[in-house]
């Protein structure tokens, strides 16, 4: 088997959880904001930045006008995204002024209902002192700035998990990813996938005490039995207003059961890089 043994990485494993949360997508609006169910990825980037301390409005100008933020370095770091609550969504109407409008509106908002994620966060090399800073600030639980769960009235809880120093590497093709899930002990694949580089997947689920309660009576299916897609996951913002966006897939789970991807098939002239967490387990960063 053609598989690439690449060099160890760290990865920083944390949980972030609220009682309510909200990531607006960019294109709705006061007839009805509707959320991500997961945090993007530029949320993501923003929670390390506050931590580290980083100024929202800290740039420097270049000679076409535009602006380059600070937080933009941070865009190197890959994340992985474990939803652990089961998606559960609610719509609730308040006032604002928002935007230019005088007057107050019925404001129509989808609200996540106890969010909670795992997350795993990969730092280049080139980020080596951010990344032993915000370690060090995640273990002892310190902030610069306050974190929200994607609107300032959903302060955000978070704890520090593991830090994996030597977490394996491997990089499939699509010859190899056949191969690989075909080996006797099963490969589980956790957190989000790339569905630029994935053409097919199987989603499994092993928890006995979803499969033998909810599951098995017939009326219906746990969230965390489906595969969701968001087409234009924000992954970079650049000069504040200029998002970049790329096609994941993920699942949700609560924190008893236990599912993942397995069976990947590869794009033709793709590469996919996982990282080892564990015993036949290992997560797809983007």
């Amino acid at each position: 088997m053609a598989i690439e043994m690449s060099k160890y990485e760290d990865i920083i494993e944390m949980d972030i959880w609220s009682s309510f949360g909200c990531f607006t997508k960019p294109f709705s609006n006061t007839g009805g904001l509707l959320t991500y169910l997961i945090p993007p990825k530029t949320s993501i980037i923003g929670m390390v930045a506050a931590i580290l301390g980083y100024e929202f409005d800290d740039f420097e100008e270049l000679d076409d006008g535009t602006k380059r933020y600070r937080i933009e370095e941070l865009y190197d770091i890959k994340v992985s995204i474990q939803s652990l609550f089961d998606l559960k969504v609610k719509r609730v109407t308040f006032n604002s002024h928002y935007g230019n409008e005088p007057n107050l509106l019925n404001v129509h908002e989808d609200v996540l209902i106890e969010p909670f994620y795992k997350l795993y966060l990969n730092f280049p090399k080139k980020l080596k002192n951010e990344k032993n800073e915000f370690l060090k600030r995640l273990r002892a639980k310190e902030s610069i700035y306050n974190l929200y769960m994607g609107r300032n009235e959903f302060f955000m809880n978070y704890e520090f998990i593991n830090h994996f120093e030597d977490a394996k590497t491997e990089i499939l093709n699509p010859e190899d990813s056949s191969e690989f899930f075909k080996q006797s002990n099963e490969q589980k694949v956790y957190g989000l996938l790339d569905k630029r580089i994935v053409e097919s997947v199987t989603l499994s689920e092993t928890s006995e005490q979803i499969l033998f309660g909810r599951l098995t009576s017939g009326i219906k299916k746990l969230a965390s039995f489906y595969e969701y897609i968001i087409r234009d996951y924000p992954v970079k913002r650049y000069n504040f207003i200029n998002f970049e966006y790329a096609p994941i897939s993920f699942y949700s789970m609560n924190k008893n059961g236990n599912c993942f991807f397995s069976n990947l098939n590869l794009k033709e002239d793709q590469e996919l890089q996982l990282y080892k967490i564990g015993e036949n387990e290992w997560i797809s960063l983007i």
